[in-house]
């Protein structure tokens, strides 16, 4: 096992923390315990949907277990600078602490796993979107594990050369020495900008491929309005996560250039990294919260369906137009019979103005009368499954006992139908 080189002023422990960094340390942890919170309820609740689907249905949909993954990465990224509250605790940052070694683990493995599982929801996104192509189930399961081998042997490999000497003071937590860059870079940084850029790419793919396929008339006009909010919500995902990872990552790397950041900046990036996890909660509960919420899971197939841009106008979902018109009447009898409008419910309804003589319609004893109505057919949208998904279950028994009566209910009244008289 490899010894890193002695430690220095910037890696040893730090007694005391500086008073004017005491508020940036504490932005912190209160960001991470936020994102910890928001993950962990999120998790159950993956959780809890996974085995009613699998107990109801007998499967699964691969964008949820992908979403499971995420929230366990950011769970364990947030876990990591929540720990920071063991060093306000002390007042110091201990390296002899297993505090550190343990915050040390949780930075490498929670920064790379939120990353990786970034980029494959794109990867998903873009598969399922533009090319309509889904892995078969086993080679998707296949894929997550794998996934996971490398993100827990990239982390692994530094703490098998050096052990215990790994994590030392990073700023204001623990991380790999500062001397080590080779391993700072080729085990955990030159992966997190792969992956940043690979986002970017991804969805600007995805933008200008629906973009295109808008002007060419690949959509109707309604869907095409509904694409359109979809392909802007979608530019949303590669800024939040460029945005809450870019700091810190050029921080570091500016520290391997020797250009060291003061640790005012580190805790402001620290804050912003670990915000990844509430944000990503916030993001996609509320743009794809079919996929989370759902009683029944969610077809495989369904590809922008799974979107819903809540900035946008909810189109009218049900509803037909009618209109009633006479022909044949002249010209002067139709001036005189000009239809007024009026709406019914959802619908919109075109009658002819009452007269008090059915022969001032046409000005003959012959009335010729059409009725055109129109029926639009659309896709049903993400809201009109939790509609019906509600409406299910008011149907419900609301127990196995108020089933049973209303089948014994049912059998009595059956039997005293078949008694003769």
């Amino acid at each position: 096992m490899l010894t890193p080189e002695p430690l220095d002023h910037d890696a040893d422990s730090l007694t005391p923390i500086p008073p004017q960094i005491h508020h940036w340390v504490r932005a912190v942890v209160i960001f991470g315990f936020l994102s910890f919170v928001t993950s962990v309820t999120l998790l159950f609740l993956l959780i809890y949907r996974l085995i009613q689907w699998q107990i109801k249905s007998k499967r699964t949909n691969q964008f949820v277990i992908l979403i499971f993954n995420l929230v366990w990465a950011d769970i364990q990224q947030s876990l990591a600078f929540v720990l920071n509250i063991e060093w306000l605790r002390m007042d110091s940052v201990n390296i002899a602490s297993p505090i550190c070694w343990a915050q040390g683990w949780f930075v490498s493995t929670g920064d790379l796993a939120s990353g990786v599982w970034c980029f494959t929801i794109g990867l998903h996104t873009f598969a399922s979107v533009i090319l309509n192509y889904r892995l078969p189930p086993r080679y998707f399961f296949l894929t997550v594990a794998m996934l996971w081998i490398f993100i827990y042997g990239m982390s692994a490999i530094p703490a098998l050369l050096y052990g215990k000497n790994l994590y030392v003071r990073a700023g204001t937590w623990c991380w790999i020495h500062h001397n080590l860059n080779d391993l700072r870079l080729w085990t955990h940084y030159f992966w997190i900008f792969l992956f940043e850029f690979g986002n970017v790419i991804i969805y600007a793919v995805i933008y200008a491929m629906l973009l295109q396929r808008i002007r060419s008339g690949y959509y109707t006009a309604m869907e095409a309005e509904r694409v359109k909010a979809i392909s802007n919500l979608m530019v949303v995902y590669p800024i939040v996560y460029v945005i809450c990872t870019l700091p810190l990552a050029s921080a570091r790397m500016a520290s391997m250039s020797g250009h060291p950041p003061s640790l005012a900046r580190l805790c402001l990036a620290g804050a912003m990294i670990t915000s990844n996890g509430w944000l990503d909660v916030l993001l996609y509960t509320l743009t794809r919260r079919i996929m989370v919420f759902s009683d029944e899971p969610p077809a495989d197939d369904n590809g922008l369906d799974t979107f819903s841009a809540f900035w946008a106008e909810s189109p009218r979902r049900f509803g037909a137009a009618t209109t009633i018109e006479a022909v044949g009447c002249p010209s002067s009898a139709r001036e005189k019979q000009k239809p007024k409008r009026t709406r019914a419910g959802r619908g919109l309804v075109t009658l002819p103005a009452k007269s008090e003589s059915s022969d001032d319609l046409c000005g003959s004893k012959d009335i010729k009368l059409v009725t055109t109505t129109h029926v639009t057919s659309e896709p049903a949208q993400p809201a009109d499954y939790l509609e019906m998904e509600a409406e299910a279950r008011r149907k419900r028994p609301r127990t196995p006992v108020g089933r049973w009566s209303e089948e014994s209910g049912n059998l009595k009244e059956f039997q005293l139908e078949r008694i003769p008289d």
